[in-house]
């Protein structure tokens, strides 16, 4: 765990993606396959149905072998888009044999024809993070797309959807501090543990 409190995000950003990009692949690899099997082990939570969950890149936690699992069980995938005219993030479903495109950022999305499932009717979302505490705090990357998007949870009684951090045990810190705007994870999985938010 990195120890750094007052470390300003920007830096404290920087230090960590180093961090997870300096892991080897057989660390990544086995990391990416503990991970799906805590997720999908029924010990801390229930995915449901209707999951998001991201195409990993910069280092960050595999989620290909959670995807297959949660397509083998028959349930819906969808991946984040960024849509360029918007502050927030749409959800369109990933077929494993349906087209992809490349977005702005250089990552792969399903084309805008694919469909598509309001965030309010979400399950569960597994988030990427650079960053985050045993509070449920997250550091991500600066954007806040996902704080935008699930905004609403702060005044949602029912607590769904569920977002889930996945990441490597070097992106947990001992704090993070909590900006105002700032949805809370439920907790965190790691290759290590599931870290549920006190």
């Amino acid at each position: 765990m990195l120890e750094i409190k007052e470390q300003p995000r920007k830096a404290l950003r920087k230090e960590l993606r180093k961090q997870r990009n300096n892991l080897s692949p057989e660390e990544q690899s086995a990391t990416a396959h503990e991970v799906a099997n805590s997720a999908l082990s029924g010990d801390e939570f229930t995915p449901g149905d209707h999951i998001a969950i991201y195409m990993d890149a910069d280092g960050e936690v595999g989620t290909m072998p959670l995807i297959k699992a949660l397509l083998a069980r028959g349930k819906c995938c969808y991946l984040p888009v960024l849509v360029e005219e918007t502050t927030t993030l749409e959800f369109r479903q990933y077929l494993p044999d349906g087209p992809m495109k490349t977005n702005f950022f250089g990552l792969l999305e399903p084309p805008a024809s694919a469909p598509t499932i309001a965030p309010e009717s979400l399950d569960t979302v597994f988030m990427p993070l650079v960053g985050f505490d045993t509070d449920g705090n997250r550091l991500g990357m600066g954007k806040g797309y996902y704080d935008r998007t699930f905004a609403f949870l702060r005044n949602k009684a029912s607590g769904r959807p569920l977002l889930i951090g996945l990441a490597h045990e070097c992106q947990r810190v001992e704090r993070l501090e909590a900006a105002n705007w700032d949805v809370p994870l439920v907790g965190v999985i790691t290759g290590r543990q599931f870290y549920r938010a006190r």
